[in-house]
């Protein structure tokens, strides 16, 4: 076998088809295997190459093919041309049908790949959601938290406060029981918790019952509280003023000015009386 049916049989035996080999040979001028196998390497992703000849190439190559005797092939009659149309135009559709099937696989795996991607980020955004309503469940149980314990703290608070004050006055509890004996004003000023406070809330009802307030140090002196007082009082008078205490009831004397907000038991609040 030689000439260009020797070429096309090369390379088919280096895995290309007849008709991808019988373009290529054509493309370079059959001028010899290599060139023609350069050109069908630049050329594979070309699915086209491989569809069956048209029947102007059937004829090309007709005209330049020999018998099995080395002779010139002779020109096919009306009748071998129509079979052979009709032979390539079951191949074609074979080819084109294969062709759409390959397509048709290809755009499945693409939509399942883009179905699984986005499976994939809808669960990454679910746990994220998942993690900030935690979060944020977790913040709203401490808030919670604390503000009982807030509330439990004044609650307490306002019980001690209460028991001071039945025991102070010797009043009977809720449920019948006599209060302790009010204890020393030593004990009760001991008893302060003084240690957590360096401020003093006062408030300072004026003689027309509207109140001042304000915040001292634990340590300034009474007479601070009195100077404030005579210098923001609005109820029309003026001078000097002295202080008292209703529950207990005590007025301050001239030595008590001169000793700490503290040490006479206003921490950490107190309420106080301008007396005439």
């Amino acid at each position: 076998m030689s000439g260009k049916a020797g070429m096309i049989a090369t390379l088919g035996d280096m895995g290309f088809g007849p008709n991808r080999a019988a373009r290529a040979l054509k493309a370079t001028g059959s001028k010899g295997v290599e060139p023609a196998m350069e050109w069908l390497l630049s050329k594979t992703d070309d699915d086209t190459l491989d569809d069956p000849l048209s029947e102007e190439e059937e004829e090309e190559e007709e005209a330049g093919a020999l018998d099995v005797n080395g002779e010139p092939k002779k020109p096919l009659t009306e009748e071998e041309k129509r079979e052979k149309m009709e032979k390539l135009e079951e191949i074609r559709k074979k080819k084109r049908a294969e062709r759409e099937e390959r397509e048709k696989k290809e755009a499945i795996a693409k939509e399942k790949k883009r179905v699984i991607e986005g499976k994939g980020m809808s669960e990454i955004k679910q746990q994220l959601a998942e993690q900030e309503i935690r979060k944020l469940a977790e913040i709203r149980r401490r808030e919670k938290k604390e503000e009982k314990d807030a509330k439990a703290k004044i609650l307490a608070r306002i019980e001690e406060d209460k028991i001071a004050r039945r025991a102070m006055f010797n009043m009977k509890s809720p449920d019948g029981a006599q209060a302790a004996a009010p204890a020393p004003a030593a004990a009760v000023v001991v008893s302060t918790p003084k240690k957590d406070y360096t401020e003093c809330r006062i408030q300072i009802r004026q003689s027309n019952g509207q109140p001042i307030v304000q915040s001292f140090g634990v340590k300034e002196q009474l007479s601070a509280v009195r100077l404030y007082v005579e210098m923001n009082r609005t109820d029309g008078s003026s001078g000097p003023v002295k202080l008292m205490t209703s529950f207990p009831k005590k007025v301050f004397e001239e030595e008590d000015y001169e000793n700490s907000l503290e040490n006479l038991g206003l921490v950490p609040s107190a309420v106080l009386m301008i007396t005439k």
